[in-house]
């Protein structure tokens, strides 16, 4: 006598398809799960003239060549628009308005908090500065530091890039590097 059901399957192969089918979607489930959240490699930057660039990670490693023809802006922004810098002759601050990382504690006598206002003042070494309030907002017109361009004002050199922004003391080397998820003072 004939054992085969509807579609003319045998019992062990119907257990098998059934198995089979169990198996591949506990499989597709589990990839679904097991995927990384968030953007995987480059993103567009809202608002930038310069197409899809990787997010702001860490502060560059290295400091730049020097450039060989800079722009001269005293003030700019970065295409990330999370980042802004002001320069005078003698030195550079920058504003980096949302980040990962974890700024030292205040020092003495500071009423505010660290970690938005970096700044590096020519014969002294780079530091946090002490906000009190908001971080200072961009100013109003300032144009955008391209990534890959620097600007050079006086003795003080600032890079863009995608890793953030770098600016140094030209005389002395002495700088600093920031971006969303670190910084550091060289």
């Amino acid at each position: 006598m004939d054992q085969r059901g509807r579609w003319g399957l045998t019992p062990g192969m119907a257990t098998f398809v059934v198995v089979d089918v169990i198996l591949v979607v506990t499989f597709v489930i589990l990839a679904a799960l097991l995927q990384p959240f968030g953007p995987r490699g480059p993103v567009q930057v809202a608002g930038s003239t310069s197409g899809t660039v990787a997010p702001e990670t860490t502060p560059d490693v290295s400091v730049p060549a020097d450039p060989t023809n800079p722009n001269t802006f005293t003030a700019f922004e970065l295409p990330s628009h999370n980042i802004w810098c002001e320069m005078t002759e003698t030195s550079a601050t920058c504003t980096i308005l949302r980040f990962t990382f974890t700024p030292p504690d205040p020092p003495t006598g500071c009423s505010g908090t660290v970690g938005n206002v970096l700044r590096i003042v020519a014969g002294h070494d780079p530091q946090m500065e002490c906000v009190v309030g908001a971080p200072p907002p961009v100013p109003a017109g300032a144009p955008t530091l391209e990534y890959g361009q620097a600007s050079t004002v006086g003795q003080m050199t600032c890079h863009s890039s995608t890793n953030g922004v770098t600016c140094r003391h030209n005389p002395t080397g002495q700088g600093f590097s920031v971006a969303r998820a670190g910084y550091r003072f060289f």
